[in-house]
């Protein structure tokens, strides 16, 4: 199975779709023969255990999507086997018992062959595929076919042309074509795995793996365009030109980089941190207020402070926090976040500023950059 496919949401959809409709066929043909009569037993068994099963796997596939793989391959041997006990049962009912005829008593399950193999082309490798897929059309094409073939009467009926078309040509169609059908998978994971290439040069920082400003950026002006409230946080690492010209620019990286993975790790799911410039960064954090932004950047804070970076003892970083507010712009926004690390700097680095009194109108004194770099 293709990485992307079996890492990726579209394999988990492609698996919770078939499912449902598996669930949902299963749930159906229960009903059906239910009410239908006569009542054939294999037929009251076959079903239900069939939808119950599947409805396990759909609930264990929603608790543990991990083991998606695994539970598409029990549902495919499953469904394997639904298939081939009624397909032996009734063929050899029909062998048996005088003037039975398999073309009035093999359920609708002839179709679900196809499907079957399609599904087993999807979600098994290779080689297994092929194996997987000639054994399912030989354990339940293989008797209906050959008992048609002994039953002349049998095959040239309605039923029977169509029972030989779909487990003979159709079925062994599938099946040669099995290997075209790698190689365009084999072509589809290459162009998906550069697409994701291509999407990490554009979003991500070479450097740190965090997002980029791009990202930073794009994130911003969905909270301003959605007017969803957000805290908003720049930081910028305090005399960093002095670490890269003690220690040296592989060591200043190597600081940038542990700074960025510590403050990713405090971050929750849906907020952003994206590195802004050189050494200053910004998150953004949606959903929260004053309070809580506050103490959060009092943790990446001490997060940053509290163990020194390869040979660097002591790496400190001031922050600026403020609230996204109606009539904002990224410029101003950012701006407002800006002033408020200054006002950090101003007060001897390695702290928070906020600006909560703004929501009572009040203005931001202005911040200016201390001599000998931020």
């Amino acid at each position: 199975m293709p990485r992307y496919v079996a890492n990726g949401r579209y394999f988990h959809t492609a698996v919770t779709t078939m499912l449902s409709l598996a669930l949902f066929a299963s749930a159906s043909a229960t009903l059906m023969n239910v009410l239908s009569a006569p009542h054939r037993p294999l037929d009251l068994i076959v079903p239900p255990v069939m939808c119950a099963l599947f409805a396990g796997l759909l609930i264990a596939l929603l608790r543990r999507p991990r083991w998606l793989l695994t539970i598409a391959r029990i549902a495919l041997l499953a469904s394997g086997a639904a298939l081939i006990m009624p397909t032996w049962f009734y063929t050899a009912q029909a062998i048996m018992t005088s003037g039975l005829q398999l073309v009035t008593t093999l359920p609708p399950i002839s179709a679900l062959l196809l499907v079957l193999i399609v599904m087993v082309m999807i979600f098994f490798p290779g080689r297994q595929a092929i194996g997987m897929a000639l054994l399912a059309w030989i354990l339940v094409g293989g008797p209906v076919l050959l008992y048609l073939f002994g039953h002349p009467g049998e095959m040239w009926t309605p039923r029977g042309r169509a029972l030989v078309m779909t487990y003979g040509p159709a079925a062994v169609m599938l099946v040669v074509l099995l290997p075209i059908l790698r190689g365009m998978s084999g072509t589809i994971e290459r162009l998906v795995s550069d697409r994701v290439w291509m999407e990490a040069l554009i979003n991500q920082d070479p450097l740190t793996g965090i997002h980029n400003r791009r990202v930073g950026e794009q994130i911003l002006r969905d909270c301003l365009t959605k007017q969803a409230g957000a805290g908003l946080i720049m930081f910028d690492l305090d005399r960093f030109k002095a670490i890269n010209d003690t220690y040296g620019h592989i060591i200043g990286d190597q600081v940038l980089t542990v700074v960025a993975d510590r403050c990713k790790q405090l971050l929750r799911a849906d907020a952003c941190v994206s590195r802004w410039g050189g050494e200053e960064f910004l998150a953004v954090i949606p959903g929260a207020d004053i309070t809580g932004v506050c103490r959060l950047a009092e943790r990446l804070r001490e997060a940053i402070a509290n163990a020194p970076i390869g040979p660097v003892p002591s790496v400190t970083a001031s922050f600026g926090v403020t609230m996204l507010a109606p009539g904002d712009t990224l410029a101003i926004a950012v701006e407002r976040a800006d002033r408020r690390l200054y006002e950090s700097k101003q007060r001897g680095r390695n702290c928070v500023v906020s600006s909560a009194a703004l929501s009572a109108g009040a203005q931001p004194t202005p911040a200016t950059p201390l001599d000998g770099g931020r």
